[in-house]
């Protein structure tokens, strides 16, 4: 089409690239980063590919506007025919934040940390902790898959040291796995009421989701966002087929622009969630997150009854979440 061969893309990014050789390279207008989204110049027309969200390929002006607005492939073509005879154009998106990931330094700690707290989860000290985790249903698997492991962590309101699951967040990009965050669930009952339940190391950041090391975009053609990283789990061990599982922590944690980039990699997109939908200060993020919903999925909330909320680690216990998932989501699930 002519418009692919005459209109050029870089005006078009909203925000300047570096030249590089032949190409143009920077943050990608969709999902972040620094460098992962190119421009290149070819006698058909201008050309991109981000090697984070694009599928593994080139693409054209056409459907970068297609992108960029939520637009069908006609609306895109008479955007560009408007641009091209008038300088006007829609604003052009902000420019992506980059992911601020804790440093080198703070992750190789958080590493021994994780490792530590692994070994010690078998150890006679960790025993607290592996009745806590077989009580939720949970198997050893998950928890090798998910590094849960065991520690003391200090709370700051009780002032003193508890003991509590440690639970990494990590990403994995380039064969390279990261820590992002380490969570803490405290396990034991303190008599003070105001004692926390959760806690995280110092340092953390939650902007990427709980589980992106273990997803498979491209092969997976469903996508569960799901509250807490229990439940996460709790799903991931029914193996759900075709699916991705991906946890945005506790009352809808994590940045929206990164859930929606990962997001718009899969066919359909599932929600399920409850304190998000339930806190009245969490409307503008309930709004957020059920607009990723997408390709007849659903925005879900757990049954209460007789006083008990069954999330999915609560259908775990049960033994009848993978029945759950079956029927939900339209996937094979094993218990």
């Amino acid at each position: 089409m002519t418009i692919n061969r005459t209109v050029e893309l870089l005006p078009l990014v909203g925000h300047p690239l570096r030249k590089a050789g032949g190409y143009h390279v920077g943050a990608c207008p969709f999902c972040g980063g620094e460098d992962r989204f190119t421009v290149k110049h070819t006698p058909n027309g201008d050309r991109w590919h981000c090697r984070h969200c694009g599928g593994g390929k080139y693409h054209t002006v056409i459907d970068f506007v297609m992108r960029r607005d939520n637009a069908d492939f006609k609306a895109a073509v008479k955007i560009l025919g408007g641009e091209i005879t008038a300088p006007a154009r829609p604003a052009a998106r902000p420019k992506p934040q980059p992911l601020r990931l804790p440093s080198a330094e703070w992750q190789a700690k958080a590493w021994r940390e994780v490792d530590a707290a692994m070994t010690r989860l078998f150890t006679p000290h960790g025993a607290a902790a592996r009745a806590f985790l077989q009580a939720r249903g949970l198997s050893f698997a998950m928890w090798e898959t998910f590094l849960l492991g065991f520690g003391m962590v200090y709370d700051h309101v009780v002032e003193r040291k508890r003991p509590a699951i440690v639970i990494p967040w990590r990403d994995a990009e380039a064969g390279k796995e990261t820590i992002t965050a380490v969570k803490y669930r405290f396990i034991d009952a303190d008599p003070n009421p105001k004692a926390l339940r959760y806690s995280s190391k110092k340092g953390s950041t939650f902007e990427v989701p709980f589980g992106m090391f273990d997803i498979l975009p491209g092969f997976h053609h469903t996508l569960l966002l799901v509250e807490g990283e229990f439940n996460g789990i709790s799903v991931a061990q029914c193996r759900p087929a075709g699916m991705s599982v991906l946890s945005f922590g506790s009352e809808g944690g994590g940045r929206f622009d990164v859930l929606r980039a990962i997001a718009a990699k899969y066919e359909r997109v599932f929600v399920w969630a409850d304190d998000v939908w339930d806190n009245p200060k969490q409307a503008k993020r309930a709004e957020e997150l059920r607009s990723l919903v997408k390709g007849g999925g659903r925005a879900l909330r757990s049954v209460r009854q007789d006083g008990v909320k069954w999330d999915a680690n609560q259908l775990l216990q049960a033994g009848v979440l993978a029945e759950f998932v079956r029927r939900k989501f339209g996937v094979e699930a094993q218990e």
